[in-house]
């Protein structure tokens, strides 16, 4: 086969494939009408963007600075630690192996002082914007937690992840345990999860308290 000859059937081939790949968009076009008359939708999908991210909700920290509840401190701390913040399950955990960092593993993290760094993480438990899961047998037994402790980020103030799949177990930890409410510290952003509900999300405000009100 001469070049022109190879040339000429490599452009049959391409066509051929490329018209498998094509998308006959008159038909999409009525598929889409016909959607639309149900109440649905088509769009086309786009690539996802994979960069990791964390967000702050932001009216719930605007409430936070404005009471003065955090101290400059605290803040500087808990944007320090948002690298460290697990993707759906809100955990600090080491970005490498996944595994929950413990108050030396952080303190080595930030290079800072281990002391300084417990006192910290202290403080954000008393306030409710950290949270953790300790075993209460171990704590009956050894007076003490002897195994690492899961320490996770509030995700009504910091979330990694979509904010209407906030993991269940998780969220049953911020509402059985919400010292920001029993402080007085109203958020604008309430994570609520609903009886049968596979996943927990943040409400406003108004539908927490009528939430809150039924299940009362």
């Amino acid at each position: 086969m001469d070049m022109q000859n190879a040339l000429e059937a490599a452009e049959k081939h391409a066509r051929i494939r490329d018209g498998k790949n094509v998308v006959n968009l008159a038909s999409v076009a009525q598929e889409e009408q016909k959607a639309n008359e149900q109440g649905y939708g088509l769009y086309k999908l786009k690539d996802k963007n994979k960069a990791l991210f964390v967000q702050a909700i932001q009216q719930n920290l605007d409430v936070l600075i404005r009471k003065e509840y955090l101290t400059n401190a605290e803040l500087g701390f808990l944007f320090s630690l948002m690298p460290l913040v697990q993707l759906h399950s809100n955990g600090i955990t080491d970005t490498e192996t996944g595994q929950f960092m413990t108050v030396s593993d952080i303190a080595k993290y930030l290079k800072r002082d281990r002391t300084g760094i417990s006192s910290m993480i202290q403080s954000l438990l008393e306030k409710g914007i950290l949270l953790e899961i300790v075993d209460s047998q171990e704590i009956k037994e050894h007076k003490r937690s002897v195994t690492r402790r899961p320490i996770f980020m509030n995700p009504e103030i910091i979330y990694a992840g979509d904010r209407n799949r906030i993991n269940a177990t998780l969220s049953k930890l911020v509402i059985e345990f919400d010292k920001l409410e029993r402080k007085k510290v109203l958020l604008m952003w309430k994570l609520w999860i609903k009886n049968g509900g596979e996943f927990g999300r943040l409400f406003t405000r108004k539908s927490y308290l009528e939430f809150k009100k039924k299940k009362g």
